[in-house]
């Protein structure tokens, strides 16, 4: 690891969204390296009925996003991070806007979930920037096993 200047936590709604965005403010602490969060709305809810929508697309999308901030701000005012955290929300496809957040942002620290969907697994442009991946809980029998096995190949 080396002098770490911005670093990017690409969080979800689940336990590891929680550990990834404490681990990343510990490590922008420490570094004193700027800190942006970002996840990832989907731009199509996936939301079928036979009934009219009572919110259009542009404004349903909207909601979400604000939603997810409200969420993202909570997160941050919770592990003690009320200020000095840039937060973004990206909508469509997680690998689209993930690799467009990588290009832009420039970070030379991305941290993920161990469990979460962050639309990293194709990136192959990951050359200009380390990758750490935060584990929130301990892996179960299958997991282990995996790792195991893993391991020994």
């Amino acid at each position: 690891m080396g002098k770490y200047r911005r670093i990017l936590a690409l969080v979800a709604s689940n336990t590891d969204g929680a550990a990834v965005a404490q681990r990343a403010v510990q490590l922008s602490r420490f570094y004193g390296a700027t800190l942006a969060l970002a996840t990832v709305v989907d731009s199509a809810p996936g939301i079928k009925s036979n009934q009219a929508p009572f919110l259009a697309a542009d404004e349903m999308r909207q909601t979400r996003v604000r939603d997810v901030r409200c969420k993202l701000e909570q997160m941050m005012t919770e592990i003690g991070c009320d200020s000095g955290c840039e937060i973004i929300i990206g909508c469509g496809s997680e690998q689209e806007v993930v690799a467009e957040l990588t290009s832009s942002w420039r970070p030379d620290l991305v941290l993920v979930g161990s469990r979460a969907r962050h639309g990293m697994e194709q990136n192959n442009d990951r050359t200009a920037y380390d990758v750490l991946t935060v584990q929130h809980s301990h892996p179960g029998f299958p997991g282990r096993m995996i790792n195991a096995l893993a391991a020994a190949l």
